[in-house]
């Protein structure tokens, strides 16, 4: 808490290229990691949501990981993407310890989950994703695209008290989803 001490540090990924760029730590401090993997042998772990790069050798898969308060074990780590590339960019956590995500895709398979706002990718460069991953990180329990006919990626999200997640990014879409009412509703 002082600064003075480093508590740990530590590798995360496999043998491609891999980046972390969001962080999220729960009350109990397990620490969460978003980001990019061009690994297909990035450490994932048994039962989790996604154990294979469905990218393959040429695109990326976003990634999210839970470590234990010490650094010294993976309480979960998947995969998240379909066969493009996908890149997770914000992560937040709410009392429950569930992980929300959010990036961007260009996967027209990307995981999404029954009864989600957006099901089908709107095209264009990449949409925006968000994603609520299980407690354990073995299941979704919710995806959905926020899709637009540009580049669209998410690159922040918070989560209230009762569950609702806020996303921030940038949109080069004509068509993003917007509200009735808002703010601005033209790009």
């Amino acid at each position: 808490p002082t600064g003075t001490a480093l508590v740990y540090s530590t590798y995360l990924g496999g043998s491609g290229d891999d980046g972390a760029f969001g962080i999220g730590v729960d009350s109990s401090g397990n620490a969460y990691v978003a980001g990019t993997t061009g690994s297909n042998n990035f450490p994932t772990t048994a039962g989790a949501l996604q154990t294979i790069n469905a990218g393959g050798l040429n695109n990326d898969d976003a990634f999210v990981t839970k470590l234990n308060p010490t650094g010294t074990a993976l309480v979960y780590s998947t995969y998240l993407g379909g066969s493009g590339d996908d890149n997770a960019f914000g992560i937040a956590i709410d009392s429950a310890g569930n992980a929300y995500v959010t990036g961007g895709t260009s996967s027209n398979n990307f995981p999404t989950s029954a009864g989600a706002f957006r099901t089908a990718y709107g095209g264009g460069i990449s949409d925006v994703f968000v994603a609520k991953l299980s407690l354990s990180g073995t299941t979704l329990v919710y995806s959905t695209y926020l899709p637009g006919n540009g580049t669209d990626y998410g690159s922040g999200i918070a989560v209230d008290s009762i569950g609702s997640a806020y996303v921030t990014g940038t949109t080069s879409s004509t068509n993003f989803i917007t509200t009735f009412g808002a703010f601005q509703i033209f790009n």
